[in-house]
């Protein structure tokens, strides 16, 4: 068994997102507690933002597969469509949008989701059942 190739961890990109939102939530209720008034925190579905955020990592993951490949491919747009899913929940939210009437946009999303090959990312250290010492010739009856 040869050892994996060392590769960059990139795991400060992914946590750096998360960061910021926090500290963005943080600083706006504490101008609120400092009497600043910020309107959409008295808005009914104020909380629907904290689902808007969740769209910010497969966007950024769609981005990065973007401009490392120089195309849309699988990966990208199952990213992008991803993101479509939660940006549709959070403004089904903000808006006050009748959940009876625009539930067929899920179906169409589905439906564009099955069009697109789902990116699969195998890793030596992912659920590989067969291990390094098996071939597809063992595997025959």
């Amino acid at each position: 068994m040869t050892p994996e190739p060392d590769r960059p961890t990139r795991t400060f990109e992914w946590r750096i997102f998360p960061a910021v939102a926090i500290i963005a939530i943080g600083v706006l209720f504490l101008l609120n507690n400092l009497g600043y008034r910020l309107d959409f925190l008295f808005h009914g579905n104020w909380w629907a933002w904290f689902i808007l955020l969740a769209a910010i990592a497969p966007l950024t993951r769609a981005w990065e597969v973007y401009r490392a490949r120089g195309r849309m491919d699988a990966e990208a747009t199952y990213c992008l469509l991803s993101a479509t899913a939660v940006v549709l929940v959070a403004v089904m939210f903000l808006a006050g949008l009748d959940w009876s009437v625009w539930w067929p946009l899920f179906v169409i999303l589905g439906g564009l989701f099955t069009l697109v090959r789902r990116p699969y990312r195998r890793h030596r250290h992912d659920w590989d059942w067969r291990g390094d010492d098996h071939d597809d010739a063992t595997l025959k009856h």
